[in-house]
């Protein structure tokens, strides 16, 4: 008869024990609560119901287990994902189909007013010496913003790419009809829902390199790390968010530049594989409560 053997903890306060996994659950459920606490802000915010939540959360444990949880060489069964998810093999089965008949998941394709700046930040036809964006004619020989357009937006015209530019005060209008890059992301209204895919895209990649590091075959962590301080002045915090602002521009537009030049003129090695690199940045700030 086979059986189970698991690391135990005793406790401090009665001298019970307490299974190892157990105490990991218990970490593990007060870090969901820090890492959820945001996300539900949000969903209250755009009504969307714990209901609503529950089935995301389900769909969410289906597609883990699909993605992350097959045994080599075998084909995922619905009993198995039942078992690692704690659903029943009804509602596997109906999320799975669901699942299998969604359309297509778009691969993160990067909004077209976000690659007209980021062309305009690293094409050398838009870039000056100092690798600086030119101001850029609205019309005419290229290179023109007209031209920048065609060139990174497929075929939406520069009209309507300069309106929303304009809009979000990325792009401004100088004299004699040329237009000037005065921010270096594509950062969408509050309301706008493309700034909900660019928080869902970086705290995406955020928790999936978490995920990656604390996985038990992880042999090559990925970076992770953050710098914060406490009982900061508010004085000092707002220097340190301009300070940091700018110095993480300026680190990001390097490697911006860096990586255009590497996929333009590196060659693929047979066999290799492609894939998609990146660097997040983001800004800490959180006020002591008033006692």
């Amino acid at each position: 008869m086979g059986y189970t053997s698991r690391i135990s903890l005793t406790t401090a306060k009665n001298g019970t024990s307490i299974p190892f996994m157990d105490k990991i659950k218990q970490k593990l459920a007060k870090s969901a609560l820090r890492v959820l606490k945001p996300l539900v802000r949000i969903f209250i915010r755009f009504e969307v119901s714990h209901t609503e939540f529950s089935e995301l959360a389900k769909t969410a444990y289906v597609e883990a287990a699909y993605d992350h949880f097959t045994i080599p060489n075998r084909k995922q069964t619905y009993s198995r994902v039942a078992v690692l998810t704690g659903l029943s093999r009804k509602e596997v089965v109906r999320l799975t189909k669901g699942r299998e008949t969604q359309a297509e998941k778009t691969k993160g394709s990067i909004n077209r007013a976000a690659r007209v700046i980021q062309a305009w930040l690293i094409d050398e036809d838009f870039t000056d010496e100092s690798h600086m964006p030119k101001e850029l004619p609205l019309r005419g020989d290229h290179p023109s913003f007209e031209s920048l357009v065609a060139k990174n937006s497929g075929d939406i015209t520069s009209r309507a790419i300069l309106d929303e530019l304009i809009r979000i005060g990325a792009v401004e209008k100088l004299e004699k009809d040329f237009v000037a890059l005065r921010q270096q992301s594509y950062i969408p209204e509050f309301n706008d829902p493309e700034k909900i895919e660019l928080f869902t895209a970086h705290a995406g990649d955020m928790l999936e390199t978490g995920a990656h590091n604390l996985s038990s075959d992880c042999s090559e962590p990925r970076l992770q790390q953050q710098l914060t301080y406490h009982n900061i002045p508010e004085s000092v915090m707002q220097e340190f968010k301009q300070l940091s602002r700018e110095k993480s521009e300026a680190l990001l537009n390097e490697l911006n530049l860096w990586l255009a030049e590497k996929k333009e003129h590196t060659d693929l090695r047979p066999g290799e594989k492609m894939g998609r690199a990146g660097l997040g940045i983001y800004h800490v700030e959180e006020f002591n409560k008033e006692e």
